[in-house]
């Protein structure tokens, strides 16, 4: 006969408590909403797409601008001296999200153009607001569309 102790636990005991508490914390991280809310969705998106854009405006060397306006934003190409409305993917005409809307002043509409070398016509910023945040997008004197400011 072998002389046991009975007291304490067994590693199969151990390893189900252990999964069961991982299980519990991966349904806690799960649930917590992420630190990127609609805001800064949107203020990625649109510094992506207005890179895109001055990429664009090089490579069919022709002035593309993006408009935006407190709802949204849309882009445009110069085409026979006038400005024209892009509809097609990426440069789709797009709405903020709920919530959101541009700082764009009193003029209601800003005008950020490239030029045919990817060099903006000015250097801009525009701010986005959220609820409670405040988002930068900078496009730099070189073209540079960089996200300022904490998300």
């Amino acid at each position: 006969m072998s002389n046991r102790d009975t007291a304490g636990f067994t590693l199969v005991e151990l390893m189900v408590v252990l999964l069961i508490i991982g299980l519990m914390a991966s349904v806690v991280v799960f649930s917590i909403p992420g630190g990127s809310g609609a805001l800064e969705e949107d203020a990625q998106r649109f510094a992506a797409r207005t890179a895109a854009l001055r990429d664009n405006a090089i490579l069919q060397s022709r002035p593309m601008a993006v408009q935006v306006t407190p709802s949204g934003y849309s882009f445009l190409e110069r085409r026979k001296g006038s400005w024209s409305v892009i509809e097609d993917k990426p440069f789709v005409s797009t709405n903020w999200s709920a919530g959101t809307s541009a700082d764009i002043g009193k003029s209601g509409t800003m005008l950020i153009s490239f030029e045919s070398t990817g060099l903006p016509s000015d250097q801009a910023e525009l701010v986005l607001q959220g609820e409670t945040q405040r988002r930068s997008i900078v496009i730099a004197p070189m073209g540079d569309v960089k996200l300022a400011g904490a998300p």
